[in-house]
């Protein structure tokens, strides 16, 4: 199984070199964040697929900013410029190669309720992903219901499932996601906590049942690569490790996973 990683993992560095710095800790891929508020730091977002095919990586997944992602549920003009961004950051994926994005399609413990008007949107953003050949992976948050939702209305082989371990743990952890979605699953972001908020660890460091989650990919004969989401300025360990060190005891945590 490839491992891979989101390219921000908490140290603030040129976007090339840490990709160099990755590719040398062993990772097989990466996934990355498509919107503009990291621009100071990674650099322009339609640069990245570029210098990451450059360095023999494979882009697994981008991440669509979800900045004001609960207006596409309402009738207003922010409800319409983020439908519009979606539809334009799908074809971004086409343009760049990336086969697959991650969404979030609420926010918050109060979102506005979901509705026709929201899944018209969906459909619609399914309905360019189809054409362009892209998969679009719903994640899981706080409130499940609006994946029920769309997961009952829109019947497309491009909608699937993007498998968060963190949120499951702190946000739904009656659930069992991987039960629920496994079917639909393409994607993963891994990373642990101790229950009470996101916090973004490193595997084993917090309280999740590795050993359940891996034997739950194992039953649904998951296929994709084992990708964590791990952020060293959550729980600020930065000042712990080195970028090449965090980079090195994360590889060593994705192969302790996989013994599970």
């Amino acid at each position: 199984m490839d491992i891979g990683i989101y390219t921000w993992f908490g140290f603030s560095y040129p976007f090339d070199k840490k990709i160099k710095l990755i590719k040398n800790a062993g990772f097989h891929s990466v996934m990355t964040w498509w919107g503009d508020e990291y621009n100071e730091i990674n650099g322009s977002k339609e640069m990245e697929p570029e210098i990451i095919r450059n360095n023999d990586l494979k882009l697994e997944n981008t991440h669509f900013s979800f900045t004001g992602i609960n207006s596409i549920w309402e009738d207003s003009l922010d409800g319409q410029d983020i439908f519009n961004k979606y539809l334009s950051y799908i074809n971004d994926c086409k343009t760049f190669e990336i086969p697959a994005a991650v969404m979030h399609v609420s926010s918050g413990d109060n979102p506005p309720p979901y509705g026709q008007l929201g899944l018209d949107r969906f459909k619609r953003l399914i309905e360019k992903a189809e054409k362009n050949g892209v998969f679009i992976a719903l994640e899981n948050l706080r409130k499940l219901e609006y994946l029920d939702f769309l997961f009952d209305n829109i019947k497309s082989d491009k909608l699937k499932f993007c498998y968060d371990s963190g949120h499951n743990n702190c946000f739904t952890p009656n659930i069992d996601c991987l039960k629920k979605y496994g079917d639909k699953l393409i994607a993963l972001h891994l990373h642990d906590n101790d229950g009470r908020c996101d916090q973004h660890l490193l595997p084993f460091n917090g309280t999740i049942n590795w050993k359940h989650i891996m034997e739950q990919l194992k039953e649904i004969n998951y296929k994709g690569v084992l990708a964590l989401e791990i952020d060293a300025q959550f729980i600020d360990v930065s000042q712990e490790f080195t970028i090449a060190e965090y980079l090195s005891e994360a590889i060593k945590r994705a192969y302790k996973l996989m013994e599970n």
